[in-house]
């Protein structure tokens, strides 16, 4: 071998070596940055499911958890939200196999539903627990879901979390909660009684409405504002009144799930703490056998 080839081969084991331990040290700073994500629920330090009569249904949540763990490492929110869903709907059932078995067969009983339930029962006062809990249900819904109009996920979740508060003033004396309900709920895409939420004292003349899951037509804040100046005479002032006034309320609420959606990289912790705490109760609530 002459001494060309020598320099080469030299050279060639330093590139190696290199190589080698830059691949080493970028594998060292993968596993720091991420190994406060990796293990977001840790269903071993829950004892209740050390249990036998729960280890497969241990298994299973653990299954979800680890593609929950890929979901975050492909910087996949929307397939995150799915597998913690999916997760929270194992545990949920389980919950209301419980104290609700009749229910958990009905069709109409949606996780939404189950969830407030599950609240209800536990008498949690910490709202942020079931606040977390449903925007991951409701990331989950809109990523699972395709859009017939191509919108991104980050549009229809900011959709999704829309809500209005529109003021009224100078309503007529005869008016009822019910007829106001009514009127606005042709702003929504889903009625239900907490939808429209109808605040304040119409007898006194005055109430505030607060709309969301509003249909795609009326997603402007104003919009409803001009539909109802524009029927004013035609329709409206025969309903609320002849000299009603319509305005938006000065304080509109935040978009709560688009914010929840955007500062992802923040709400790894708060989502652990949650499932954590949700793991618990329901563990609390459980004969164990």
């Amino acid at each position: 071998m002459d001494n060309l080839q020598k320099i080469l081969l030299e050279q060639i084991n330093l590139n190696l070596q290199s190589i080698f331990l830059y691949i080493e040290k970028l594998t060292r700073e993968e596993i720091k940055i991420d190994s406060t994500k990796i293990y977001l629920i840790d269903y071993s330090n829950h004892e209740w499911l050390n249990i036998s009569a729960y280890q497969s249904m241990k298994e299973e949540l653990e299954k979800e958890n680890q593609e929950a763990v890929n979901a975050i490492m492909n910087k996949d929110f929307g397939e995150y939200c799915r597998k913690l869903c999916l997760q929270i709907e194992i545990l949920l059932n389980k919950f209301i196999m419980e104290y609700d078995k009749d229910n958990i067969q009905d069709t109409e009983s949606s996780k939404f539903k189950r969830l407030n339930f599950f609240f209800k029962r536990v008498k949690e006062e910490d709202k942020q627990y079931k606040k977390t809990i449903t925007n991951i249900m409701n990331i989950r819904d809109i990523s699972s879901h395709g859009d017939s109009k191509g919108r991104s996920i980050s549009n229809r979740v900011e959709i999704k979390g829309k809500s209005i508060k529109i003021k009224l003033e100078k309503l007529k004396k005869t008016l009822l909660k019910e007829e106001v309900q009514n009127i606005f709920s042709e702003f929504i895409d889903y009625r239900h009684p907490g939808n429209p939420n109808i605040t304040g004292d119409i007898k006194q003349g005055y109430a505030y409405i607060l709309l969301y899951n509003l249909k795609d037509e009326y997603f402007d804040s104003h919009s409803i504002i001009k539909h109802i100046e524009n029927n004013r005479r035609l329709v409206y002032q025969h309903k609320l009144g002849n000299d009603f006034k319509i305005v938006l309320d000065k304080y509109q609420p935040e978009n709560e799930l688009k914010r929840f959606f955007d500062e992802q990289e923040k709400n790894y912790t708060t989502i652990r703490d949650t499932m954590n705490w949700f793991i618990q109760e329901i563990g609390k609530h459980l004969t164990i056998t």
